[in-house]
């Protein structure tokens, strides 16, 4: 991105580690790293500050990373209806933050990104629901790889934004997840399976509003271009929502 282009500000949620006390709030360096190197600004925010400082950091920024990784807790089952497995782990404070800074982001029209736990989280508070267990299969979703290799195919939909992003519509992938999508969000379509049928990435049903969501960790594969452009757009439709939104305060005014 040039230096005459306005750098986006792009709220990105931290996680923090459970269970024990005190707990210890953390965020891969990766995002940072991707998000910077794209050109933008991470703004990170927190569990535990209240609906209004999320609105009021939300109405501020020009985007939103909802993040993943190793430890990450599950969203809550009652979201979508359902009771929690004995062996669910739970952040309601994390869910309260994300979904807040979710709806808001979306009222607003920002573009938004979810990885791992991350997509999990968009597609339940836009009104979907989660597989809370993955069965064991002819795929590992959880196959204890380090995140720099790839563990299982990427398929991609023809004509969706990651395919044309991505440049192919076959990619191998990471993973790091024990449960996935069941039920797409109603603003939510399915354009990326692995080769068992998981749901590894979702898009906006809408075609001029930027919302992916990835069930693997691109942040961790932007050493191969297809997974670093879906960065790079991300930052790009953020500079282009912030420069759209200066034009219309200037209008106003």
């Amino acid at each position: 991105m040039s230096d005459n282009v306005h750098r986006p500000l792009i709220a990105v949620t931290a996680g923090r580690d459970l269970p024990g006390s005190p707990s210890v709030l953390r965020l891969a360096e990766n995002y940072v790293r991707v998000l910077t190197a794209s050109g933008a600004i991470p703004v990170v925010i927190v569990p535990g500050i209240d609906t209004a400082a999320v609105r009021y950091v939300m109405e501020r920024v020009d985007g939103l990373l909802l993040p993943g990784g190793i430890g990450a807790p599950d969203p809550h089952p009652r979201h979508y209806g359902e009771a929690p497995l004995p062996e669910t782990v739970i952040d309601k404070d994390l869910d309260a933050l994300e979904i807040a800074a979710i709806d808001r982001a979306v009222h607003l029209g920002m573009p938004v990104l979810g990885v791992c736990r991350g997509c999990q989280i968009l597609n339940v508070a836009l009104g979907g629901s989660l597989v809370q267990r993955l069965e064991p299969g002819d795929v590992s979703h959880l196959p204890g790889l380090p995140l720099e290799s790839e563990a299982h195919e990427l398929r991609l939909e023809e004509g969706s934004r990651l395919a044309g992003l991505s440049g192919a519509r076959l990619l191998r992938v990471n993973s790091l997840h024990h449960q996935a999508i069941a039920r797409p969000a109603p603003a939510l379509r399915v354009v990326g399976r692995a080769e068992d049928g998981v749901v590894e990435a979702v898009e906006s049903t809408a075609p001029d509003r930027w919302i992916i969501g990835v069930q693997y960790h691109p942040e961790e594969l932007t050493g191969r271009p297809a997974h670093r452009r879906l960065f790079e757009d991300f930052v790009m439709s953020c500079a282009q929502y912030a420069a759209d939104r200066d034009q219309e305060g200037a209008v106003s005014a």
